[in-house]
């Protein structure tokens, strides 16, 4: 029963918070993500990043790929390329990214692996995780279908997970299942470091 009505409750959120993100400009999107990439590309934690796993966003996520395009001869960016069969996520590192990307599944786009070499997970320092909510506590609502919790399992425990998002998709407290959500390190969001 208490399954149930978490479930409930995120679905009601990630509808919520779609329909936010979708209602945002292009203006909005980029005038926004420049002051998450600002307060992001300053952290510790990314200046001391090698290895860094981002994302190339959906319409209405933060988009980090201005600041990855300035750093891209300075670090190692890799991008996530969905395996619907393990419903995991594989990483590929890229060196264009005008050049590196095809459609994939959902029409998400990732890495051409047949352009690009696949690295292990062990290699990364850092990954971006986008979200659609976070909270205070760290915890993420993703969109449900699990892919990046299995991952960020998998990870290095040096590794460094920084959640992005806008103000609004900050929340006091999601609802979480402890054995299958991850939480991040860090968010970074227009305004704050929480």
């Amino acid at each position: 029963m208490v399954m149930m009505v978490e479930r409930d409750r995120k679905s009601q959120l990630r509808e919520k918070l779609l329909e936010k993100l979708l209602s945002l400009t292009q203006e909005e999107v980029k005038r926004r993500s420049e002051n998450v990439e600002k307060i992001l590309s300053d952290l510790p934690i990314y200046k001391d990043a090698n290895v860094i796993l981002a994302y190339y966003p959906l319409r209405g996520e933060v988009n980090v790929l201005g600041m990855i395009g300035k750093d891209l001869k300075i670090k190692k960016f890799c991008f996530p390329v969905m395996d619907l069969k393990r419903k995991d996520l594989r990483v590929f590192g890229v060196s264009s990214l005008d050049e590196d990307f095809l459609p994939g599944p959902y029409k998400i786009m990732q890495p051409d692996i047949k352009k690009t070499k696949e690295l292990a997970v062990s290699d990364i320092d850092m990954v971006i995780v986008p979200g659609l909510a976070f909270d205070y506590h760290r915890n993420r609502l993703g969109r449900g279908a699990g892919f990046y919790d299995r991952f960020l399992k998998r990870l290095n425990p040096s590794a460094k997970t920084v959640g992005v998002a806008f103000d609004f998709q900050i929340l006091k407290d999601l609802p979480v299942h402890p054995s299958y959500d991850e939480k991040v390190d860090v968010i970074v969001s227009e305004q704050s470091v929480i």
